[in-house]
């Protein structure tokens, strides 16, 4: 595995990290109310969606998808491989689809359909039939990949007691985001251009 494209996915992966951080403050902030989560979401935008940020910031996902497939490669080589290394891998491979799919449905609904990529174009996906049964295991398979994928980076760093353990962050926060989205913690009415978005899917009543 070349320790140039190692490097490069760690370096790529702290600017990434910021936006991460910004995006699931947003997410979080859902389980208190659809109010509260367009409140972080806004601040969020005026940061990442300046043109040269959102370029910035699409570049580097591309190019760490390219290169974490070069890193995945390396992990597939080798010969000996312990638990954390097939953790790395799985859920690596699942973050390079996710994002490739995840980003490029965000941006083209956006500026291709015109339709705010809010609360309600995800909430859409977890609260409507049969969407949700597709979309929940998605996204909550998103959230434990990221956070699987961050401590066993950590791990490689330096082996901790606690990173074991610290698995159980991401589905616990995978599912605390999907109760929110869901309408599990209260009701969600999509506005009207959301049903006609979605009712515009298979199976979907607008």
């Amino acid at each position: 595995m070349s320790r140039t494209a190692k490097q490069a996915h760690r370096n790529i992966a702290l600017f990434i990290g910021i936006f991460l951080l910004i995006h699931f403050a947003a997410h979080f902030s859902a389980i208190s109310g659809v109010e509260e989560q367009a409140a972080a979401m806004n601040w969020g935008r005026a940061l990442y969606q300046w043109p040269i940020v959102e370029a910035a910031l699409v570049l580097a996902l591309l190019a760490q998808v390219l290169l974490g497939l070069r890193v995945l490669r390396g992990i597939h080589a080798r010969k000996r491989k312990d638990w954390w290394h097939k953790v790395q891998f799985a859920s690596g491979c699942y973050l390079a689809l996710f994002i490739v799919l995840h980003t490029t449905a965000a941006l083209s609904t956006r500026m291709l359909i015109g339709l705010d990529t809010n609360f309600y174009w995800a909430a859409g996906t977890l609260v409507l039939a049969p969407l949700k049964y597709g979309f929940a295991p998605y996204y909550f398979l998103a959230v434990t990949a990221l956070f699987s994928h961050f401590l066993a980076a950590q791990h490689f760093r330096g082996s901790r007691l606690w990173h074991s353990p610290a698995l159980i962050l991401g589905p616990v926060a995978g599912l605390a985001i999907m109760a929110a989205y869901s309408g599990a913690l209260y009701a969600i009415e999509l506005p009207q251009p959301y049903r006609v978005y979605f009712g515009s899917f298979p199976g979907v009543a607008s």
